[in-house]
């Protein structure tokens, strides 16, 4: 045998070793989701996380508006936003100015955003909290006549023709401008029978641009009802739009909105709708802070008795 035939050996132990250490590294990468790697797909049985809106519309019992407020605002919004699964929460009052009249809803709205693969155990941990007094409940909340309903989210958030999302961030939770208040136009549809692809489509590519295109109206968003709901009383429609209006003079913005109405683009698909223009009472208040607060108040009182 020559020395040439005598070193092949070798050689391929080498090149096996450096194959082995390439596949490693290959694998490390995978496992890490290093940027520029593939993502790794879900298992088969892991649920895709969604975004819904839970909207609860309830008033006060006659004679306790004021003990009504003060237990939504410093307790019970924060009690339930703190529940795993919840983001933000933001309570509304009806205004007095409505770009619509529709039937009647009640007076407050508060909405809550949660994020979630699974959101009946979100919902029996909020009806658990109730059952054993950990979220407490105020007498003055009229809860017979509150109604609730669940939408999840159908598609991103969409700006004004011509504007960037960019110019939007600073309206998150409160107003551009001090003097700027914060409506919401919550309008609830459902598209003609036998039309619901049309419906969708026109919603998608002009209807819900040409609102949100209106002056004082920042940004949009369009949700279906969710097959899980926390309450048990029927929905107004199928479909909700949300739209975020900013301003200072909200008389005067609905007043350019029926000036360009007339030119936005129709459909025979959209069937019946019911909209309510409500005002922001308070900024936006988050899940996580509230959660990380109340960990910090539990340890430092479990310290403190020791």
């Amino acid at each position: 045998m020559n020395r040439r035939s005598a070193r092949l050996p070798q050689v391929s132990k080498v090149l096996r070793k450096n194959v082995l250490k390439i596949s490693g590294f290959l694998a490390l990468l995978g496992v890490l989701n290093l940027p520029g790697t593939a993502a790794q797909p879900r298992s088969a049985g892991e649920k895709k996380v969604e975004t819904y809106y839970l909207m609860v519309f309830s008033n006060p019992v006659a004679g306790q508006e004021a003990e009504y407020n003060r237990w939504y605002s410093n307790s019970h919004q924060q009690d339930v936003v703190s529940i795993p699964g919840f983001k933000t929460a933001q309570r509304f009052v009806i205004s007095d100015v409505q770009l619509r009249e529709s039937k009647s809803l009640p007076k407050y709205v508060i909405i809550y955003k949660i994020e979630t693969a699974d959101l009946a155990s979100v919902y029996a941990e909020v009806n658990r909290r109730i059952e054993t007094g950990i979220t407490v409940m105020s007498p003055a909340y009229d809860r017979a006549n509150s109604i609730n309903f669940t939408y999840r989210a159908i598609r991103p958030v969409v700006f004004p023709r011509g504007s960037s999302p960019d110019g939007h961030k600073g309206n998150a939770g409160g107003a551009a401008e001090s003097r700027s208040q914060v409506y919401f136009q919550i309008v609830f549809s459902d598209p003609t029978a036998g039309l619901e692809n049309e419906y969708n489509k026109w919603y998608d590519e002009h209807h819900e641009l040409d609102v949100v295109s209106a002056p004082g109206f920042v940004e949009a968003q369009r949700f279906v009802l969710s097959d899980i709901q926390l309450g048990n009383k029927p929905p107004l429609a199928k479909y909700l739009v949300i739209y975020k209006i900013v301003s200072d003079d909200i008389g005067a913005r609905f007043a350019d909105y029926r000036r360009l109405a007339p030119s936005m683009s129709k459909s025979p698909a959209m069937g019946m709708s019911y909209g309510y223009t409500y005002k922001a009472m308070e900024p936006m208040i988050y899940g996580d802070r509230i959660r990380a607060e109340r960990a910090k108040q539990k340890a430092a009182s479990g310290s403190g008795a020791r």
